[in-house]
Order: structure tokens, then C-alpha cells, then sequence
């Protein structure tokens, strides 16, 4: 098994995409937490099994997007949001390794490795590295996984996107209680 990106980084793109696009910081706190639901495998000693499918979560989705806009249309959009916050995770879990990403439709686990590097001596030598690696999907129960639920990098990462976020949020109520 691959390693993959840690819950922080899985919660905090979606949030702070949300909070970007104008949903309000709550709902997009609570929208973001779905973000780590493919991950819940774990607790049952398989990672990346069918909850890091596209075609599972649209499986699973439709049926509620249909009920959802027959009783509570208006509410659609935050459907629509969780979906989002959902596939975000399946998508940053793409350049991470292994991840049945198609199945059922697709056998084959898929991993995106992309890499530019820059030569620098007496010219300037770009080099992309680009490969879309495939194999067989095996769903296999492990005796244990070691699960980062925070690493250095992600932890800084995380905090350096957050915090001028934070701070706009925060300037706009201290705005709106000198109104």
C-alpha cells in the first residue's frame, strides 16, 4: 500500500475551496468533514477499497440527490457541495498512490505521478515526468495499518493556506459587529 495525503490536508481543501466560494464557515466546516469519509475503510483494516471510487459515491449520491430535491430542494446545492467535498479527497489521493478510482467499471487501481523538475547549470532545463500507472484491484483486509493522521509538511501546509483565510473571515464579522 501507498501512502496517501493525511486527514488535515483532506479536510482543509475543500473547506477552505468552500469558504472561497462564499459558503458560510459553519456549513463549510461540516461539508468538509465528508472529505474524510472514503478513509473510514481504514477502520476496517482495508484502505482504498470502493469508497475511493467516482462511480461508488455516484452511485451512492444520485439516489440522494434525487430524494433531497424532492423534499428539500433549496438544499440541493449543499448535495451538490458534499459530493465535491467527497471527490476531493478521491482526486488528492490520485498523485498518492494506488486508487480504484473507476471501480466497479474499472478493474484497475490508477496512479497519477507527475513530477517537473528544473535543471539548473549553464541552461535551464525543465523535465516533466509524467505517468499514469495502472493494476489489478485487490480489496485485502491488512492485520493492522499505520494511519498519519497529521505529518510536518501537512501540518504547515495547512496552516499556511488557513490562516490568511481565517483572518479574512475574522475581518469580516469584527466588520460587520462595527456596523
Amino acid at each position: 500500500m501507498h501512502g496517501g495525503l493525511e486527514p488535515l490536508v483532506h479536510f482543509v481543501v475543500p473547506f477552505v475551496a468552500l469558504v472561497l466560494l462564499g459558503v458560510d464557515v459553519r456549513k463549510a466546516f461540516l461539508l468538509s468533514l465528508l472529505a474524510l469519509t472514503p478513509d473510514l475503510d481504514a477502520l476496517f483494516l482495508v484502505h482504498r477499497s470502493f469508497t475511493h471510487s467516482l462511480i461508488a459515491l455516484l452511485a451512492v449520491s444520485t439516489p440522494i440527490f434525487f430524494v433531497i430535491y424532492k423534499f428539500k430542494p433549496k438544499v440541493l446545492k449543499y448535495g451538490f457541495m458534499g459530493f465535491f467535498s467527497v471527490a476531493s479527497h478521491i482526486a488528492l489521493d490520485l498523485p498518492a498512490g494506488y486508487t480504484p478510482l473507476l471501480w466497479p467499471l474499472y478493474n484497475n487501481s490508477v496512479w497519477v505521478q507527475a513530477e517537473l523538475s528544473a535543471h539548473i547549470g549553464s541552461a535551464l532545463n525543465l523535465v516533466l515526468d509524467l505517468h499514469i500507472l495502472t493494476e489489478p484491484i485487490v480489496f485485502e483486509v491488512a492485520r493492522s495499518l499505520d494511519a498519519p493522521l497529521f505529518t510536518g509538511s501537512g501540518l504547515v501546509a495547512s496552516f499556511v493556506i488557513l490562516v490568511p483565510l481565517l483572518a479574512r473571515v475574522l475581518d469580516r464579522g469584527v466588520r460587520r459587529a462595527q456596523r
